[in-house]
Order: C-alpha cells, then sequence, then structure tokens
C-alpha cells in the first residue's frame, strides 16, 4: 500500500508507519484477529476496497467511541493482541480507507 503526501488523507504523524518509498510498514492481516473482533463481519487478510470500507468504518467508530467516553489511551487496547498504541490503531484504520478509496480494475 503507497502512500504519498499528494494522498487527501495523508499525515504525517504517521510518518513512523511507513518506509522512505511511502509504503506502510505493515499489513492489513497482521491485524486481521483484532479487527474481526471490531466488526461485525469477518475481514480477510488482504481485504478488497469495499471490504476495507467497513473494516474501516467499524474502527473509526470505536475509536470516536473510546475517545468521546475520555477512554482513548494505549490502556483501551489491553484487549486487542495486534495494536500497540492509539497511534498505531489511528494508521491502520488510515490504510483501511486508503484501501477503501482505491478503484477496482
Amino acid at each position: 500500500m503507497k502512500r504519498t503526501s499528494d494522498t487527501p488523507t495523508y499525515e504525517t504523524r504517521y510518518d513512523s508507519f511507513c518506509d522512505a518509498s511511502g509504503e506502510w510498514q505493515f499489513e492489513i492481516r497482521e491485524y486481521q484477529n483484532d479487527l474481526n473482533s471490531i466488526v461485525p463481519s469477518d475481514i480477510p487478510p488482504n481485504p478488497n476496497p469495499q471490504e476495507a470500507y467497513r473494516a474501516a468504518v467499524f474502527l473509526e467508530g470505536f475509536i470516536e467511541e473510546q475517545k468521546a467516553t475520555g477512554n482513548w489511551s494505549d490502556t483501551a487496547l489491553d484487549e486487542f493482541e495486534s495494536f500497540g498504541s492509539t497511534l498505531e490503531v489511528e494508521a491502520v484504520a488510515k490504510a483501511l480507507r486508503e484501501i477503501s478509496e482505491e478503484i477496482e480494475t
């Protein structure tokens, strides 16, 4: 997954999750179990745009709910195996959103 500075959702706060060429340094499949505990339908290891959209919506909803309740901290992630920080969760949500905006060919 390539992200560039001309991508509308590009934010430098996620640079630590990208390599020098702008590629995400993680694969969505690394988070599959955690995503499947948030999203009511299973997300495959390599989601297509529609599946990524569904996962992004639920993950973004989780983030917003935690923020609204004042619980958005790394301790809110204790129940998850893969997510190590709130910034990591936000980066995965951005990556899923970017996948969802890709045009299937």
